[in-house]
């Protein structure tokens, strides 16, 4: 099964299970122009941009290939990209800083390689099906992805989301089952006949109701050990994308790619290098873990 933590893979492989309408291009996104030219607010004093994807539609296919070849960093293409369970996972979390060099969080950067048709990622029934809804028990706790529709964005008030072209779901995001993190996420999907790509970002505009709220929850276990919440807290800071580009068609061969931009307050870890510490081990979990089930649902012709 899926690893529990950090669950960061479930989440954004939840993103492909959304009933999304897409946008005709990068440049007619509203949240890619915002992600990558304006930022996310980390600070009064801090806005942080999200990195353009690796790979877009102009590149030639030289250009293409250094890109990818770039991206697999120190390991070799050839074994970067076998069509292996345990084929390298690019994993480059970097700090980002205040204008004081104080920690404002972590820039997490995340790549490999799967072997599938384009469509079969399409799939958004299949996707639930290979992955489905995590549930939660006293041990864990786990990722809910839950659209919000037109109609329920009406009924809750929020009539400019109804009528945005964007979608927007509410999360619950658990870090490492020491931290939860919650709220609405807009979403917007951009598909080209090679790539398929979701911007997202948390949305502060729902903190005026508090079930949607953007806040963070401090888990913690009781007496017996049964993980229960602690106080929440207002929280902002937290976006990126995800996408998936056809790389070799013949061969089936796809890159996965994301980008996760996350504010950590102090109150998280202490200020500690814990979350960055533990992200790459279970990030590398989970991307074998995603091949391994993609393989089982959808076997090679």
């Amino acid at each position: 099964m899926i690893s529990r933590h950090p669950y960061l893979l479930r989440f954004l492989v939840g993103l492909f299970c959304l009933q999304l309408s897409p946008v005709s291009s990068a440049q007619d996104s509203d949240l890619f122009g915002e992600l990558t030219t304006i930022g996310i607010p980390f600070s009064n004093e801090t806005r942080v941009k999200l990195a353009l994807p690796t790979l877009n539609e102009n590149q030639s296919t030289a250009e293409l290939k250094q890109a990818v070849e770039k991206l697999a960093g120190k390991q070799e293409w050839s074994r970067f990209a076998r069509n292996s369970v345990s084929a390298p996972v690019t994993i480059l979390i970097e700090p980002i800083n205040g204008p004081d060099n104080n920690k404002l969080g972590l820039n997490v950067h995340n790549a490999f390689i799967v072997y599938a048709k384009l469509d079969a990622l399409k799939n958004a029934e299949l996707m639930a099906e290979i992955f489905g809804r995590p549930g939660k028990s006293a041990e864990t706790k786990g990722v809910v992805t839950e659209e919000l529709s037109k109609e329920l964005l009406q009924q809750a008030g929020f009539t400019e989301q109804s009528q945005s072209p964007a979608s927007f779901a509410y999360i619950e995001l658990p870090l490492l089952n020491k931290v939860l993190v919650r709220g609405v996420i807009r979403i917007e999907k951009r598909e080209l006949p090679g790539s398929i790509e979701f911007f997202w970002r948390l949305d502060a505009s729902f903190g005026r109701v508090e079930k949607y709220a953007s806040r963070w929850t401090k888990l913690q276990r009781d007496p017996v050990g049964k993980l229960i919440e602690g106080e929440s807290f207002p929280y902002t800071g937290c976006g990126g994308f995800l996408g998936v580009y056809s790389i070799d068609r013949e061969n089936d061969q796809l890159l996965v790619e994301s980008r996760m931009l996350l504010k950590e307050p102090d109150e998280w870890f202490a200020g500690s290098n814990f979350l960055r510490s533990k992200l790459p081990p279970a990030m590398q979990e989970n991307a074998r873990n995603f091949r391994r089930k993609l393989a089982e649902q959808v076997p090679s012709e």
